[in-house]
């Protein structure tokens, strides 16, 4: 895809230099987690540059499930989409609150959008286990937080 390995590592959170001896064969073999970030993170180059049309339909169908939840929430759309998932920043008050935005637009591709768990996680570039984790939460939440139950439930008559 012709992406430069530094790109690729900043994107992957993973070290050039780690990735180069990994590349090589010059170091033991590299641990699946840094496997699994650099697969996601060439998963996300591939999203963003273009491939089949089944494969971005989904992505872009998330995506936009973020903008009207953040919408709904009063929040900037781009923090949101620039907010990466998989970096559980939770000191980061920006980062907390793109990833409240971010459970709503989860329950939205997944309540309105048909979209099954495992293809949210998919477009979203995270775990199965992340977005049921988020939604438990999400529901969770909204039993004890009334803007929340307030928002969810005017995304309801809207969607229904």
């Amino acid at each position: 895809m012709d992406i430069p390995a530094t790109t690729l590592c900043r994107a992957a959170n993973v070290g050039l230099r780690t990735y180069q001896q990994a590349r090589d064969g010059a170091t033991k073999q590299p641990r699946p987690a840094t496997l699994g970030r650099l697969a996601t993170a060439l998963n996300r180059f591939r999203l963003g540059f273009g491939g089949e049309a089944q494969d971005i339909a989904p992505h872009a169908a998330y995506r936009a499930c973020l903008v009207v939840a953040a919408f709904a929430m009063k929040a900037d759309p781009r923090q949101v989409l620039n907010s990466d998932p998989t970096r559980r920043a939770t000191l980061d008050p920006d980062w907390l609150a793109a990833a409240r935005v971010r459970r709503v637009g989860y329950y939205i591709a997944s309540q309105f959008g048909g979209f099954r768990i495992s293809d949210l996680a998919r477009a979203a570039g995270v775990t199965k286990q992340a977005i049921s984790s988020a939604l438990k939460e999400l529901y969770d939440e909204r039993d004890t937080d009334a803007d929340l139950a307030r928002v969810l439930g005017r995304l309801e008559e809207i969607f229904e």
